[in-house]
């Protein structure tokens, strides 16, 4: 893999900002769904993958110091050429971000609904304000998955609006003051490193 920074077009050492700037600006570049009429359109997808992993490597070695270890999940699960990888991953960033209307597109765009779909999908609507349909996917995930602990905690986040969260998030030394903090933080803590490799726990 090229220099992550290279690749989104800043400077090592740019700001979380700046870093989340360029990500958001050439996803939605070379998101698929942009280039469907564009005779480049396999070049463009290869370029929204490089991206994603660019972006993840990034943030990576931003929070926790390191760039070569393998937190958020092996890098060969983003490469064996499947485009909802590609979707979840994406999807994923732009929760961890507060982008959720950005996820909400690219999760429509995903023909298979599984479990993580639903996961991924209550937390958007979760984010959105409609906490209705979060809870009836966060159930749905775990119609799918029974034995899923994180769909579980999920769905009890959601039944108690979140304070039990918000307890959690004290602990990690966030406090999480709103609706939309503790969406962020859930993606952040629980989707993010533990669901990015579509293998939640």
């Amino acid at each position: 893999m090229k220099d992550p920074y290279e690749i989104l077009g800043i400077q090592r050492g740019a700001s979380d900002e700046e870093v989340k700037k360029a990500y958001r600006n050439l996803s939605r570049r070379y998101h698929p769904d942009a280039n469907v009429n564009n005779p480049n359109a396999g070049e463009a997808e290869e370029k929204f993958k490089e991206i994603q992993q660019a972006y993840d490597q990034i943030m990576k070695e931003k929070e926790h110091g390191y760039g070569g270890a393998d937190f958020y999940g092996s890098q060969n699960t983003y490469q064996q050429g499947q485009t909802e990888s590609v979707e979840y991953q994406a999807a994923a960033n732009y929760i961890r971000n507060g982008y959720f209307n950005e996820a909400y597109h690219v999760l429509s765009e995903i023909k298979e609904r599984n479990a993580i779909w639903y996961y991924y999908s209550a937390i958007v609507q979760n984010g959105l304000g409609n906490q209705i349909k979060a809870l009836e996917y966060a159930r749905q995930a775990i119609a799918m998955e029974p034995d899923n602990f994180q769909y579980r905690q999920l769905l009890y986040q959601l039944e108690n609006g979140g304070q039990w969260y918000q307890t959690r998030g004290n602990v990690y030394g966030s406090p999480i003051e709103d609706a939309s903090g503790f969406c962020w933080k859930l993606c952040l803590i629980n989707a993010i490193c533990n669901c990015c490799c579509l293998r939640p726990c």
